[in-house]
């Protein structure tokens, strides 16, 4: 093969692992819309469990993967130097390559590849965490029981976990290098490629010998089924598939290297929405605190049961500071008024607020107010940091690239109907005593009654230890 210039040249390239089907835009939008109808129906038993229970799935899965991407994260080998052709900076071949290298004889390679469902099960598993807050604070069907209850704070702390995670992997992410495509200058490169598999035989040694042999020789050339020599091609991810890696050139209208600079100059930057995102952990950490290891007077995390007994609560405020002060004997006035100096002394008029009843009162005072103006902003500010946070890693994600499915596909418009399938059936089981003939009532009311009378027994052996532990 003759060449009228260079032999070969090297352009600046983005190699990534594009986001998963499990993970594209019509998942994600459904596992949104899941969320709001959660919201929407918390005063429904079986339709919010049917929500609640498809987005807490599939929030798990993303969380899973979360913590399998950053325990799997492996140091990068050294950076590998190689020596290119010199091209200068008006060079011609810019046109067909442009982000060709220029004004450098030696450049150095460490293959990596971005995670790009990084982005998506970062979106997820932190929306899912930042929703439980108004959650816990607008539905009465999830903590009205232990078992609900539990499996409630479980999938918060399975978000916590995985937000943690994927955060961490987020910052990671950053700090892939640059990668670079060798092509022959006459052979411009497509915008996207995919990668067939790496084959050993590809680098024979190290990757400046290995470079320069392949565009030395046009049947080694040709044995890497693809236009231009990509080292990227050789790195791994262990919940990938090798063939799943793809490459793109960066040039001004590729959909995938547009940046967010607008946006970062704006109020969606990654310092915004990380402090919402720590200030909304903050106030879920008060009201968990509120909710199993301090006996608050607040009656409930509810708002609308705070909202009800608000008299009660400032009267008790104000019961349990006055009863904190120390009443003042008949002698204490004598002696007040027969030294008024004494009296009037600054000390005097302070003491009472220095004492251990009346600083225990005051703090119990201040947790509570604490506990009050924590749910109160988690009204107000955890629904605006969700809308934010959506707003803002959607576009992040809408900045990686293109979908891998479109709508019209299978794999994503499969979940809505297993989603649809699910809540009708939980539907027509809701209905199951009207459907049900008189055996199978009959059969019904059996199986109940042996069922309360497991509750009961259960129920009085409960109060037996009870009673049994107060003796001791």
């Amino acid at each position: 093969m003759n060449h009228s210039g260079p032999l070969f040249v090297a352009q600046e390239a983005l190699c990534f692992y594009p986001i998963s089907t499990i993970y594209d835009s019509c998942p994600r939008y459904l596992f949104y819309a899941l969320l709001v109808a959660s919201c929407v129906t918390r005063w429904t038993g079986w339709l919010a469990d049917v929500f609640l229970g498809a987005a807490a799935t599939y929030a798990g899965t993303a969380a899973i993967e979360a913590f399998i991407l950053v325990a799997s994260y492996s140091k990068r080998k050294d950076f590998s130097p190689v020596t290119i052709p010199y091209l200068s900076n008006n060079t011609t071949l810019r046109h067909d390559f442009p982000q060709v290298v220029t004004q450098k004889d030696t450049i150095f390679l460490q293959p990596g590849a971005m995670e790009l469902d990084g982005d998506a099960v970062m979106a997820i598993v932190v929306t899912g965490y930042l929703v439980f807050l108004p959650l816990q604070c607008w539905s009465r069907v999830l903590t009205h029981e232990r078992a609900r209850n539990l499996l409630f704070y479980l999938w918060n702390i399975l978000m916590l976990a995985g937000s943690i995670c994927a955060l961490v992997f987020a910052a990671n992410k950053n700090e892939i290098p640059t990668q670079y495509m060798f092509c022959y200058p006459e052979f411009p490169p497509y915008q996207s490629t995919s990668s067939d598999g790496w084959q050993s035989s590809w680098r024979t040694s190290t990757w400046n010998t290995s470079v320069w042999e392949t565009f030395s020789n046009a049947t080694r050339w040709a044995e890497i089924g693809d236009i231009c020599y990509n080292p990227c091609f050789n790195s791994s991810q262990i919940l990938r598939k090798p063939e799943s890696l793809e490459s793109w050139t960066e040039s001004n209208d590729s959909e995938i290297s547009q940046g967010s600079q607008f946006w970062n100059k704006l109020i969606y930057s990654k310092r915004y929405i990380y402090s919402l995102i720590i200030l909304c952990f903050i106030l879920n950490f008060i009201l968990l605190t509120f909710k199993f290891l301090y006996k608050s007077r607040i009656p409930s995390a509810q708002i609308v049961v705070i909202w009800r007994e608000r008299r009660n609560i400032w009267k008790s405020f104000k019961d349990e500071l006055r009863g904190s002060l120390p009443k003042k004997s008949e002698s204490d006035r004598k002696d007040q008024r027969s030294d008024p100096t004494e009296s009037s002394s600054r000390w005097n008029r302070i003491k009472p607020f220095f004492t251990f009843r009346f600083i225990k009162a005051l703090s119990r005072m201040l947790a509570d107010l604490c506990i009050l103006f924590a749910l109160f902003f988690s009204m107000i500010i955890s629904p605006l940091t969700v809308i934010a946070f959506i707003a803002w890693i959607e576009w992040w994600i809408h900045n990686d690239g293109p979908s891998k499915e479109s709508p019209q596909q299978v794999g994503q418009w499969s979940y809505l109907v297993g989603i649809a399938l699910l809540a009708v059936s939980a539907g027509v089981l809701t209905l199951k005593y009207r459907l049900a003939s008189k055996s199978e009532l009959e059969n019904e009311i059996s199986r109940v009654k042996e069922h309360l009378e497991m509750l009961e027994r259960r129920k009085d052996a409960r109060i037996e230890s009870e009673t049994i532990g107060l003796m001791h």
